[in-house]
């Protein structure tokens, strides 16, 4: 067995808002418009390895899980099955060797920065390679689906927000706080499930929903998520103390006196 090592350099990395994995949905395609920048590495020669790549409306990173450290040979898929799969069956991270593929939007090139779309990746992502996508070789309309056709009859909720939350989140969402793509991303299925969510006060119509530091409590009638109220997690004695672990907690004290 050819247990080689082989040894890869990033050419540049991804920068963008999103810090933590629950800040991005799982498929890139879901994404919506969220931009990132990848920024190649100078004295390289990498920028001229951009000619006529402006052309192309989408490009394939492949990039590095960095924030991995272990891989699991089975995984429990967050969607779609309450069984394991094999970690090759999935697009899971925890890969043995942890290398990610993701189709984005080109929206334009500037010197040795690519601006794009629609991406699933986290700020400072290292990226490997980037290559053009082409439909009539990437795209195979007819391939199966796999243990993931569950997903065609799983039924879709539609995520609503009351008009002082949509208030909350534009303004967090200035302050680089991601919650409104996460609400989104968790709660368009099983939104009652304690298993595929971290919830909090579970009652038959509604619970409240944990992001890092932040909850948000919403109702559910029939296939209708409501998003009701948005509060910090913290305490009134932890957000007097001066210890920060996560740095966040004047963003809270903003918040609460703005909106509470």
């Amino acid at each position: 067995m050819d247990t080689t090592a082989l040894t890869l350099h990033p050419i540049g990395e991804l920068h963008c808002r999103e810090r933590f994995p629950y800040d991005v949905p799982r498929q890139g395609s879901l994404a919506g418009d969220n931009p990132a920048v990848v920024t190649l590495y100078p004295n390289h020669g990498y920028a001229e390895g951009l000619r006529e790549l402006e052309g192309f409306s989408h490009i394939w990173l492949l990039f590095w899980f960095h924030h991995n450290s272990c891989w699991h040979p089975l995984i429990r898929p967050p969607r779609h099955r309450r069984q394991k799969v094999g970690v090759f069956a999935s697009r899971s991270p925890y890969r043995p060797n942890p290398l990610g593929l993701s189709c984005v939007r080109l929206v334009a090139i500037e010197g040795s920065n690519l601006i794009v779309k629609g991406h699933d990746l986290l700020d400072g992502t290292p990226v490997l390679d980037i290559k053009p996508y082409l439909p009539y070789a990437d795209a195979f309309p007819n391939a199966t689906l796999g243990w993931t056709a569950a997903n065609e009859t799983e039924t879709q909720c539609l995520v609503k927000f009351t008009e002082p939350v949509q208030h909350q989140l534009l303004w967090l969402d200035a302050k680089g706080v991601c919650l409104k793509a996460f609400l989104l991303d968790q709660l368009s299925a099983e939104p009652l499930n304690g298993r595929r969510h971290r919830l909090e006060h579970i009652r038959e119509d509604g619970a409240v929903l944990a992001y890092r530091t932040w909850r948000a409590r919403f109702d559910v009638q029939e296939d209708v998520v409501t998003i009701t109220a948005l509060a910090t997690a913290y305490s009134p004695t932890e957000l007097a103390s001066a210890d920060d672990p996560y740095g966040d907690k004047d963003i809270h004290r903003q918040f609460i006196a703005r909106f509470l």
